[in-house]
């Protein structure tokens, strides 16, 4: 019975469906005195079917093409020849709703050529495997490494990040042999030394991706165009990064964010292709 009566309703809906080439809008105002909406365009008495109404237009953009003349006499750019097209798709953008987007989840307008990935705490677990015979040691996982590489083969530079105390310091010639990437040593605050980096190959901080495990990455994780923390980072990089892993560090959380990178920058070149037919049919 259900089932039959959501069938009749979207019948119903299909056969009364207003031209979806047309804008309908049914504007209301607020009345203060009377503490009431009032409707600006119809009887709601006599309300008309949708698909009757002759439709209405509104401003979403406009091509001003006029004289001098027209100014110096009129003071404006309308001159009563103005006429109209009906796009075919048209969007309204909330900026403040968009920036909010771009600050949470990342800026792909051209995709990230450089990205920045801290060894402790992404790379490896952190942990640090002590020998009484002083030979010291950690683990990379080896799909950490394939998403550093297939990072690589889409062109995307990886440099990855140490510390003057961090054992893995000690290892930067291996790391760079195993991975094929820069090797660079930073500071208690990576940024002093990841923004010279970035100015050097004349980058804007939205085509860099960066990767970070602890509160000192923060400030970077907030610049970069994609950042992501492993699952296992402090709550004050995660809230920075803008994408969290569900892997923990040292276990496949590089390689999931090499996977989010490539996907960003394959939805960049997407958009990119679909601007250029846009702008070939218009």
């Amino acid at each position: 019975m259900l089932e039959c009566l959501i069938a009749e309703i979207l019948e119903v809906a299909e056969n009364t469906a207003c031209d979806s080439g047309r804008t309908e809008i049914v504007p209301w105002h607020l009345q203060l005195s009377a503490e009431c909406t009032q409707p600006e365009n119809l009887d709601p008495a006599k309300r008309p079917q949708c698909q009757d109404r002759p439709g209405e237009l509104y401003e979403n953009g406009s091509f001003y093409i006029f004289t001098k003349e027209l100014i110096v006499n009129k003071t404006c750019l309308q001159s009563g020849k103005e006429g109209h097209i009906e796009p075919e798709h048209s969007v309204d953008i909330d900026w403040s709703v968009a920036e909010r987007s771009v600050l949470r989840y990342g800026y792909f307008g051209r995709g990230v050529s450089l990205m920045f990935c801290q060894v402790s705490g992404c790379l490896t677990d952190g942990r640090v495997f002590l020998s009484v015979v002083g030979q010291d040691t950690v683990s990379v996982h080896t799909r950490d490494t394939t998403g550093i590489r297939m990072l690589q083969k889409d062109d995307v530079e990886v440099v990855l990040l140490v510390s003057s105390r961090d054992p893995a310091q000690a290892l930067a010639d291996k790391l760079k042999r195993l991975t094929g990437c820069e090797v660079q040593e930073v500071g208690d605050e990576p940024l002093d030394h990841v923004q010279a980096i970035v100015e050097k190959k004349k980058l804007d901080w939205k085509d860099v991706a960066y990767m970070g495990s602890d509160t000192s990455d923060a400030s970077c994780l907030n610049l970069a165009g994609l950042s992501a923390v492993p699952a296992d980072a402090p709550a004050e990089a995660v809230t920075a990064a803008k994408y969290t892993c569900r892997l923990v560090g040292g276990a496949g959380a590089v390689r999931e964010f090499a996977e989010h990178v490539l996907r960003q920058k394959e939805t960049a070149k997407s958009q990119m292709k679909q601007d250029r037919i846009d702008r070939i049919h218009f």
